[in-house]
């Protein structure tokens, strides 16, 4: 009795694996569904269909991006967090839905985004250019942080939104000026940028891709980069580090998830796909002139360490400036 249940047993474990052997080979069928939690012509928008195209082609399936915005990001990564896990429908996303906002929310969210979702791997990676408006009488980071001294409250800057990378990042420059900096949170970074220009604000933590045009045409200035070397397209630019402040070191990313039961050997074709589409010359050039930095890919588990271990630094800065978002 005993032999005929393990012979039983062990007929069941070959089934499982030779279906999982057959989805993986088969695997993908139909069209791939990428979910990004932001609006088109957002930088996380722009990369994600870049990739997918890439990614498709070697897939020999189309990837189609579906944009689901809204309530700081958190609808479209639920979306995928219930998705079926069969690796046709992945999501696209950024840090601030994985590491910014799981650090700052005082209200539980509708995901876990460490249980929730298996990593595939990082596809984009960018520092931040701190601007100011060319007409600003500031011309350096020290100048930035004095006037903010001297002058309480009264400098200000803008973010695209609350618990944003911008956002903590004016937080950690109010904290190393010593004296507090007028958070204003818009909508989206492009808004914010619009105010910048029209002299509403003082200052704006952006990206290269959306602020190298406007630097080059002399209507915005960059004060510094938030990497740990200077920009290619921006070598002029000093970095954090070198100006004295490395605690402003932060480079906000895109990445590819599953949700987490996805079969492995599914995973494993994501994840192999990926590294042959991020090592293509092509894709490199293009990520590159976005503004994306030089930097080894992060695949799997290696991925999920680096997100808890962000998280873990901007939640007690959260905690030290008493930021938590209902």
């Amino acid at each position: 009795m005993q032999g005929r249940i393990a012979s039983f047993l062990l007929l069941i474990g070959l089934v499982a694996l030779t279906s999982h052997a057959g989805h993986a080979q088969d695997y993908p069928v139909r069209p791939i569904k990428l979910i990004v939690h932001t609006t088109p012509g957002s930088s996380s928008d722009v990369t994600a269909r870049l990739v997918a195209q890439d990614m498709g082609r070697r897939l020999g399936q189309q990837m189609v991006v579906d944009n689901r915005a809204g309530a700081g990001g958190s609808i479209g990564v639920d979306v995928v967090a219930k998705a079926p896990a069969d690796g046709y429908t992945l999501l696209v996303g950024a840090s601030s839905v994985m590491v910014m906002l799981p650090a700052v929310s005082k209200r539980k969210l509708p995901y876990d985004a460490d249980a929730d979702f298996a990593p595939i791997g990082r596809i984009g990676v960018s520092p931040f250019l701190l601007v100011v408006n060319s007409q600003s009488g500031i011309k350096s980071l020290d100048e930035l942080l004095a006037s903010a001294k001297a002058n309480p409250e009264k400098i200000s800057y803008a973010s695209a939104g609350p618990g944003t990378n911008p956002h903590m990042l004016g937080e950690m420059l109010s904290l190393l000026s010593g004296s507090p900096l007028r958070h204003v949170p818009y909508k989206g970074p492009g808004p914010a940028q619009v105010d910048l220009l029209g002299g509403s604000v003082d200052m704006q933590f952006d990206t290269p891709s959306a602020t190298q045009a406007l630097i080059r045409a002399g209507k915005l200035r960059a004060l510094a980069v938030t990497d740990t070397t200077r920009l290619a397209a921006l070598p002029e630019v000093p970095t954090v580090g070198e100006l004295g402040y490395p605690q402003l070191q932060l480079l906000g990313w895109t990445a590819l998830y599953a949700p987490r039961a996805t079969p492995p050997t599914v995973l494993a074709k994501l994840q192999h796909t990926l590294k042959e589409t991020l090592q293509s010359p092509q894709v490199r050039a293009k990520l590159q002139a976005m503004g994306d930095t030089e930097t080894d890919a992060l695949i799997g588990d290696a991925l999920l360490q680096e997100q808890r271990k962000s998280r873990a630094r901007w939640r007690k800065l959260a905690q030290d400036r008493g930021i938590a978002l209902d």
